[in-house]
């Protein structure tokens, strides 16, 4: 569907995902890939802006997020409260990352993993937060940008 106006406020939401502090390059970059792709999946009809843009020679290019979106970073528990949190705020979309989804190599071995876990004993490598600007702020102020 091609949305030729659209006026909104981009302000008005964002995207922030948090990255453990600890982590190689490879598994932040990985563990934020499958965070993105989740919200994807998961998204609301806001989350999106253009389907397609066409630029001078019709070329068609995929369009993105009509919000910003931030990469932040943090120590585990620090993640975790922010987890823990962001689960009492309706209409904030959550997406956590266990380390379970690193170490498992089939969803079937991750779906186990979890499963024998409890919340408290998963150690959460990221979030991503999606939600109106002030509910994000809220839970991810305190975090430093990544670098």
């Amino acid at each position: 569907m091609l949305r030729s106006s659209m006026t909104y406020n981009y302000k008005s939401h964002k995207i922030v995902a948090v990255i453990a502090d600890n982590l190689e390059p490879w598994q932040a970059m990985n563990v934020l890939g499958h965070m993105a792709v989740s919200l994807g999946a998961h998204k609301d009809d806001m989350l999106m802006g253009r389907d397609t843009l066409l630029d001078k020679e019709g070329v068609a290019h995929k369009g993105i997020a009509r919000f910003g979106f931030i990469i932040k970073k943090g120590t585990t528990s620090h993640i975790a409260e922010t987890i823990s949190q962001a689960r009492t705020i309706a209409d904030l979309t959550l997406i956590d990352f266990p380390r379970d989804m690193l170490d498992t190599r089939h969803d079937d071995e991750l779906a186990q993993s979890i499963q024998s876990k409890s919340d408290a004993e998963l150690e959460y490598l990221g979030v991503l937060l999606y939600g109106s600007t002030d509910a994000v702020n809220s839970l991810t102020q305190s975090y430093v940008l990544y670098n």
